[in-house]
């Protein structure tokens, strides 16, 4: 359900920025006529982009292998919310990008963050391999 509202929220907003700069809306990658902008919203993409596998990646290689499945579900789903947030702001701050300067461009680097939330929804199957879940633990998802 929070992946799904994630995405939901990220994917609505692009619509509506989208309808509302319709008829306004160009594609400009040129840093000379989008000076202010570009780079700081691709950058800030790409750093969320980065800073979620990161912190996925560390999170989850804190968890204690000998603890309870309880326990790891807790903090894999905290581990998650972490990461999922990364994704959301870079693609949210893309959207304002593109919004404030009537650039498409930006949407580029929105979609990207976009796309590998999408793709990280969790699933049964990704949280057994992840953990690392024998028999009696995974009876319980």
């Amino acid at each position: 359900m929070i992946h799904l509202a994630l995405c939901a929220g990220v994917f609505l907003f692009a619509l509506i920025t989208i309808f509302l700069n319709r008829e306004t809306m160009v594609f400009d990658a040129n840093p000379q006529t989008t000076s202010p902008y570009n780079p700081l919203f691709p950058i800030f993409g790409l750093i969320t982009l980065t800073g979620s596998i990161f912190f996925f990646r560390n999170l989850i290689a804190k968890i204690d292998k000998t603890t309870t499945a309880d326990t790891k579900i807790n903090m894999y789903q905290s581990a998650f919310i972490i990461s999922s947030a990364f994704l959301e702001a870079g693609a949210l701050f893309n959207i304002i990008g593109s919004f404030l300067s009537h650039n498409s461009f930006f949407l580029i680097f929105a979609l990207a963050n976009f796309v590998f939330l999408a793709l990280k929804r969790p699933t049964k199957d990704k949280l057994i391999s992840t953990l690392q879940l024998q028999y009696p633990d995974t009876e319980a998802l």
